[in-house]
């Protein structure tokens, strides 16, 4: 003889029975799709993220090299301009009356503007 049915045993086969395969079949195969949409979708994020991380280690070396030039470029004219100023104060000793003398500023600073009555004066050139 078989065993009665005990009343969870009972109940579960209800509750089965109420359930419909077709729909619980339709969203096992929606769950695989979404995982398959996932997984594609994080290795294109994977592949992204290793792309990224050697561009910028790329654009980081560039960047401390370019930086490093700008450094060294800064220290070089510091030092020029530490020697002009040195040969100046050398000028001015050696020949102070060249230096108290007043001169036109286009031939102090030939580069800037000079106002005259036509224009602007630039390195000898008239400008309008």
């Amino acid at each position: 003889m078989d065993p009665p049915d005990s009343a969870s045993r009972v109940f579960c086969s209800r509750i089965l029975s109420m359930v419909n395969t077709d729909d619980v079949n339709a969203i096992i195969l929606a769950q695989k799709n979404m995982l398959d949409r996932f997984e594609k979708t994080n290795e294109m994020l994977l592949n992204f993220n290793n792309l990224s991380s050697a561009r910028l280690q790329q654009m980081s070396e560039r960047f401390l090299h370019h930086t490093r030039t700008l450094v060294e470029m800064k220290r070089d004219l510091d030092s020029i301009f530490r020697r002009i100023r040195t040969l100046k104060g050398k000028l001015a000793r050696q020949h102070p009356e060249a230096f108290s003398r007043k001169c036109h500023p286009e031939l102090l600073h030939p580069w800037m503007p000079v106002p005259s009555s036509q224009g602007f004066l630039l390195e000898g050139h008239l400008r309008g």
